[in-house]
């Protein structure tokens, strides 16, 4: 990109980058920033606030941090390894690019303001967070959670960065004789066995041959907890309020049971409809699962006019995916749960937990069941092996007998209520 070309915002944090790389953050003035970038000093202040505010930016939208954007739609194409070594190489020489900044921040850490700090912690979290999203696309989701996961990996590559540029480490992939690692290579092959080790055998499903679904790798779905109705109508308005991608895809989560994992691959084809029904083309075989109108007794729109057609007709952008995190991109399971989270914060929940998203599907499958769908049915349009939806199925055995429970209690008090009430003739005489 042309100098000329580039906003101020990002000659700024180029700028920025540059001084604080070569000269350190406390030696750096904004002054000198402003003059490098060829812009006004207020224009700094007026983007970052101050030179906190600037350094936070630097570590996030610096072209070197932020020029590797996640494509979801090639993620699982390559073997996993072969895709962890690629990913985890090229952090790696971004950090080689970086390291002057890196050490400038270190070596200048214990003079840094209690706002200098907050910076950093923020500009780091978001580094974790986009390595949370590809992280969790590539492998699932492992035992950890994935950001602390993504966590472990940021620690365990900076660490690999500043103790192999301590010991005369081969930053080239050659043998490194004073390291604790031959060469680059050897680290990164130990940290994807760490990886790939620390994953459950991915669960049945239409995913790709390499993949394991975020929602079921450890196929433990007795922990699901489905949600009664109050609570799911509870959670449909909080997501009304919260605008209308938020209240599509609540919708889609709860009236087709679609995972999080899934998200990223619906695109705007993915939904079929019409006045007589609403169908999504869901996961890597695109198997086709219906959109209810009716959730829990309660009807939210028709086929044709709904929360999700509603979201899709007021978009303006070009992007094919259904829905969409920054930049227009598809959003990742990592934002899915994001929003879930934002979204039910304030709903307490049967357990006193906060809510999780596959709860979500752990209601819609359960839903289903209830309707009179079969075992083997429900596994076609969930992506659930019949074995994995045992436990949901208890599940629905269990509600069916409580509804069963309450009817005869409603039937016997009627009953009771009849035979304890006067006749017209008593109460005249009783009169």
């Amino acid at each position: 990109m042309a100098a000329q070309h580039k906003s101020a915002r990002q000659r700024l944090v180029d700028a920025a980058f540059q001084l604080f790389s070569s000269q350190g953050v406390g030696a750096t003035t904004t002054r000198q920033v402003a003059d490098l970038a060829g812009v006004n000093e207020v224009t700094l202040f007026r983007q970052f606030g101050s030179k906190h505010g600037l350094l936070a930016a630097v570590m996030t939208e610096a072209e070197v941090v932020s020029h590797h954007p996640i494509d979801l739609a090639v993620v699982g194409q390559a073997p996993v390894d072969q895709a962890l070594r690629e990913f985890l190489a090229q952090c790696l020489d971004t950090l080689d690019q970086l390291s002057e900044l890196v050490r400038a921040v270190i070596g200048e850490a214990g003079q840094f303001s209690a706002d200098n700090s907050q910076a950093m912690g923020r500009g780091l979290r978001t580094i974790r967070d986009f390595m949370t999203e590809y992280l969790e696309a590539l492998l699932g989701r492992p035992g950890l959670p994935p950001e602390e996961v993504a966590g472990l990996v940021m620690a365990l590559l900076l660490g690999y960065t500043a103790i192999n540029g301590t010991t005369d480490g081969a930053a080239d992939g050659g043998t490194a004789p004073y390291g604790l690692w031959p060469s680059r290579a050897a680290f990164i092959d130990s940290l994807v066995s760490w990886l790939l080790g620390s994953q459950a055998q991915p669960a049945t499903g239409d995913l790709a041959p390499n993949q394991t679904s975020p929602d079921t790798a450890n196929s433990n779905l007795e922990a699901w907890v489905d949600l009664p109705a109050p609570i799911v109508h509870q959670i449909m308005q909080a997501a009304r309020k919260a605008g209308s991608q938020p209240y599509a895809l609540i919708y889609v989560l709860l009236g087709a049971g679609v995972a999080a994992s899934e998200v990223p691959f619906l695109t705007r084809a993915s939904a079929l409809y019409d006045s007589s029904q609403h169908i999504l083309l869901v996961g890597h075989q695109h198997r086709q699962v219906p959109l209810n109108q009716w959730i829990m007794g309660k009807r939210y729109g028709t086929y044709s006019k709904n929360p999700l057609t509603r979201w899709l007709k007021s978009r303006s952008d070009q992007s094919a995916a259904l829905f969409l995190g920054p930049d227009e991109q598809p959003m990742t399971p990592y934002r899915v749960r994001q929003l879930w989270a934002e979204v039910t914060a304030d709903i307490a929940s049967p357990t006193g937990e906060p809510l999780s998203v596959d709860q979500a599907r752990a209601t819609w499958c359960v839903e289903m069941l209830l309707r009179g769908l079969s075992r083997q049915d429900l596994s076609l349009l969930s992506g659930l092996s019949t074995e994995q939806l045992d436990p949901l199925v208890q599940k629905a055995q269990a509600r069916s007998a409580l509804a069963q429970a309450l009817r005869l209690d409603q039937q016997s008090g009627a009953a009771a209520g009849k035979l304890s009430q006067p006749t017209e003739t008593t109460a005249i005489d009783e009169d």
